[in-house]
């Protein structure tokens, strides 16, 4: 059952969740890490996917222009510790990004051991309608065995909520807040790309708005193991995003963890065959020794709490197939989740396997496993299925942050991490096996070549309705009769995975080149031919690839 679930799931329509996009908005919450040490910084780490790209940074009123010349690139911007956030109430402290083309965003909170980094989410991700985490500080403490706040003074004492209003318009907010009789709700709105916060202790369970905005679960020292503190910060996601099917990634042993649910509905969560809880709860999840496969009876939202993390947990419906992964310094540390049977062609931005050892994860057709990324700046991706990719950074023997990586690609490609999908066309007069490779060369494509099950099914999928039969660039060798794949810009391919029609191949005599069947009713079979035949061009038109640049360009704001 649980296989079919995971099956399903893959197939599954799934939903868009691409961290990159051209307008992003933000706010630095308040970090006291380490009580106010000397050492603070709060910046922006802005990666372009293009040449050439031309970003504008706006705050408190004044607007800064950057270019980013090369694709894959990063801008580290440093912004004054003062805008982090730290009173209750309405401010003008956010942050606006925007873009002439694709880029993604992280901001970076940093005092001395004390960091966070948090995934700023492009606007086209945000919504109107957001459960809340019942989430309270002081059980919190009590859950992991941890020392009350010495201070009773509200920002020590709650857990805040940071309500930014994403829109050049006035926003009105209703917040609704669970009371011993009933479900309470409180009005107020909020200024075009104003931000209110205010204190939440699993009062709060639902955020609404008229229009689109970003909300944030913070705190900004929350006690860990050491008498230390760490500054939380958890993007809570809309609604529309949460689901059914999990894989709980084993996050490098910590020793305590609890499994954080958020459901609008009484939730039934299996693990292992057994009920862990009907309500929204932080759940004790001891022995996360490896991966482990949760499914809820109800939509929700799940989160993996450590002292002084949050970490979102995706979706097997959300899984992608190219992250992007963003340290503060060498040497961190991803959690990779894939497909068991082709776990070993996870591959990462050099284009090399992903040298590693796996685990089994019970009950699915998945393997998980822990790696260390020697580069600040890295991607993972996977050329023929959808992957989760996570990642952590230890900052001290107790502090940890991180969470998902940065979903770039949601379509595999045999060839990288696609930002521009690969695209399929017929030509529209019928030409030999020649001159129909000389016309996709001459139109910048290439002969289509469905190398396995995965890329024959992109084809069919993305063609227009035909009639009679494509060439395709499979054909024989002259001097040995072998099948190959005449692929322009690599060198000729193996044939591992075949689509041949009843009594398909002929002899060699007959045919040495391959043409597809255009009629979706004839699954697209394939049929050996003479070359010199008429039939129309297959052509494929390679997608655009990213790949991140190590260096990094520091600029100070304004």
């Amino acid at each position: 059952m649980l296989v079919f679930l995971l099956i399903a799931s893959m197939f599954g329509q799934g939903l868009t969740v691409l961290s990159y996009g051209n307008n992003f908005i933000t706010a630095f919450p308040e970090n006291l890490g380490f009580f106010h040490p000397a050492y603070h910084l709060t910046s922006l780490n802005v990666m372009a996917l293009y040449n050439n790209t031309t970003f504008k940074v706006f705050y408190s009123g004044i607007e800064k222009e950057i270019i980013i010349p090369n694709s894959g690139q990063t801008v580290n911007v440093n912004i004054a510790p003062s805008a982090e956030v730290n009173l209750f109430s309405s401010s003008d402290k956010s942050v606006r990004i925007t873009s002439d083309k694709n880029i993604t965003v992280y901001s970076v909170s940093k005092r001395e051991a004390s960091t966070q980094i948090n995934v700023v989410q492009p606007t086209v991700n945000l919504g109107k309608n957001y459960m809340i985490p019942q989430l309270d500080y002081l059980n919190y403490l009590d859950s992991f065995n941890l020392n009350k706040p010495g201070s009773t003074a509200m920002r020590y004492s709650s857990f805040k909520l940071l309500i930014i209003n994403a829109v050049a318009s006035t926003n009105t907010i209703t917040v609704v807040k669970k009371t011993a009789s009933d479900d309470q709700e409180d009005e107020f709105k909020i200024d075009s790309y104003k931000l209110f916060q205010f204190q939440t202790n699993s009062s709060v369970v639902r955020v609404e708005s008229d229009k689109e905005v970003a909300v944030i679960l913070t705190h900004p020292c929350v006690e860990v193991e050491d008498c230390g503190c760490n500054m939380v910060i958890n993007q809570i996601l809309p609604t529309e995003f949460q689901d059914k099917n999990f894989i709980v990634p084993s996050i490098f042993n910590v020793a305590m963890t609890r499994l954080l649910l958020t459901s609008e509905q009484s939730t039934s969560l299996i693990r292992k065959g057994s009920t862990l809880a009907t309500s929204s709860a932080l759940l004790p999840f001891p022995d996360l020794l490896t991966s482990e496969l949760v499914t809820a009876s109800e939509r929700v939202s799940l989160r993996l709490v450590s002292p002084g993390l949050i970490v979102e947990l995706i979706p097997l419906s959300m899984f992608s197939a190219c992250y992007l992964l963003q340290f503060s310094d060498n040497n961190g540390q991803a959690v990779v989740i894939a497909e068991t049977d082709s776990k070993g062609d996870v591959r990462t931005h050099t284009g090399l396997p992903l040298a590693s050892v796996w685990t089994a994860i019970t009950g699915t057709n998945y393997s998980s496993t822990v790696v260390t990324i020697p580069n600040r700046t890295a991607t993972i991706w996977h050329p023929t299925s959808k992957i989760a990719v996570y990642m952590l950074q230890n900052m001290s023997m107790t502090v940890l942050f991180g969470g998902p990586a940065m979903p770039i690609s949601e379509k595999p490609d045999l060839h990288g991490c696609a930002l521009v999908p690969g695209a399929y066309s017929v030509g529209a007069d019928p030409l030999s096996w020649k001159q129909s490779r000389e016309y996709c060369m001459n139109n910048g494509k290439q002969f289509a070549c469905p190398v396995s099950k995965t890329v024959l099914k992109d084809m069919a999928d993305n063609l227009t309705k035909n009639d009679g039969h494509g060439w395709i660039g499979l054909r024989r060798s002259l001097l040995t009769t072998d099948w190959y794949w005449q692929e322009e810009y690599d060198t000729p391919t193996d044939v591992t995975y075949v689509h041949w029609d009843d009594k398909q191949p002929l002899n060699p005599l007959k045919g040495l080149c391959t043409s597809v069947s255009l009629d979706h009713k004839n699954d697209f079979k394939w049929h050996s031919a003479r070359c010199c035949d008429q039939k129309k061009p297959v052509c494929y038109k390679r997608p655009e690839y990213f790949n991140p640049l190590p260096f990094w360009i520091p600029q100070s704001f304004p």
